[in-house]
């Protein structure tokens, strides 16, 4: 079934071989002027003001503007990359604190316009812009490995060292890229493992409620439903009690609470079910051992009143020497 762990495997999957399409700030192509006051505009930009490589980049393409000759298609295609690179780093900067996994998203995107302009002949400009971005991922790695070891649940903590690896591949930093990867590949098998248990524990005891009738309802209705089976229902019934208990514990340690809560009510439900089961069960032992106390007690009165028959019939047979005498 596709689920919430389904959900995070297939997303950590697909986002260690190719970035997420972002959706943010962008340019269209474009006449000279008209980029000449975007990347002036951008002049003293909070972000550009830090990383101080894409300014650089974004000053001497306005430099250029100003004082080509000709604008051609050639320059309108790597002004228009490095626009949007800018703009693109503008949302990495801004989500940087608040959406980290974002952030890394958007300076995916900006990488992505350096390549092609790189391709376009943009070289100067796409080495100064890859500088501040490398720069850019290994701040955004470390933080989003930070926040993976503090995170609470265990797909949150995945979706963070996934993060965290495209980040520091980003920045070239091969060392630290393979230990979050490392890291993450680990949690990640140790997790599809758990929650595998967890799905079959928790399938065992639905199944078992589902057919478990009046014993789920109470040990009223269980009793009076003539429940000549109690015992082999009892034990069935602390089966799916301990299948439950088990797999909210796998639930809660992995910080999944939607889970916990699910195997906590099959729980409740499994332990309605062993009371109910475990009452008639200690009926039908109290009954049986009124039956066997009965046939017991007419077994011992029988033989007791053998035992008497016989012993007046073997006083009966003594013969006295008074009565020999007499003979």
């Amino acid at each position: 079934m596709v689920t919430r762990r389904s959900l995070i495997v297939i997303g950590v999957s697909l986002l260690a071989l190719s970035s997420l399409a972002v959706t943010g700030a962008s340019a269209d192509h474009g006449s000279a002027g008209e980029y000449l006051t975007q990347l002036n505009d951008l002049r003293n930009a909070e972000a550009l003001t830090e990383y101080t490589e894409l300014d650089l980049a974004r000053s001497q393409a306005v430099v250029e503007l100003q004082t080509a000759a000709e604008f051609d298609s050639s320059m309108d295609t790597r002004m228009h990359h490095l626009l949007n690179a800018i703009l693109a780093f503008q949302e990495a900067y801004a989500d940087a604190d608040e959406n980290p996994i974002e952030s890394v998203d958007h300076a995916t995107e900006a990488q992505s316009h350096l390549n092609q302009l790189l391709d376009a002949g943009g070289e100067e400009y796409a080495g100064l812009g890859t500088v501040a971005l490398e720069r850019f991922y290994a701040t955004q790695g470390e933080t989003l490995y930070e926040q993976a070891q503090a995170a609470e649940s265990t797909p949150r903590r995945l979706e963070l060292l996934n993060a965290s690896v495209r980040a520091f591949d980003g920045a070239g930093e091969s060392e630290r890229f393979a230990d979050a990867q490392l890291e993450r590949d680990q949690l990640l098998a140790e997790y599809e493992s758990d929650m595998n248990r967890h799905d079959e524990l928790v399938g065992d005891a639905n199944t078992y409620l589902e057919g478990c009738g009046a014993a789920c309802e109470g040990p009223t209705d269980y009793v009076l439903s003539g429940p000549f089976g109690a015992i082999s229902e009892y034990t069935a019934a602390m089966s799916a009690h301990g299948d439950a208990t088990e797999a909210a514990a796998i639930a809660d340690e992995h910080g999944l609470d939607g889970d916990t809560s699910e195997a906590a009510a099959i729980e409740s439900r499994a332990f309605t079910a062993m009371v109910s089961t475990g009452v008639a069960s200690a009926i039908l032992a109290f009954l049986y051992a009124g039956v066997f106390i009965a046939v017991a007690a007419g077994v011992i009165w029988r033989l007791s009143i053998w035992a008497r028959d016989l012993h007046t019939s073997a006083l009966d047979d003594i013969v006295t020497p008074l009565e020999v005498d007499d003979a």
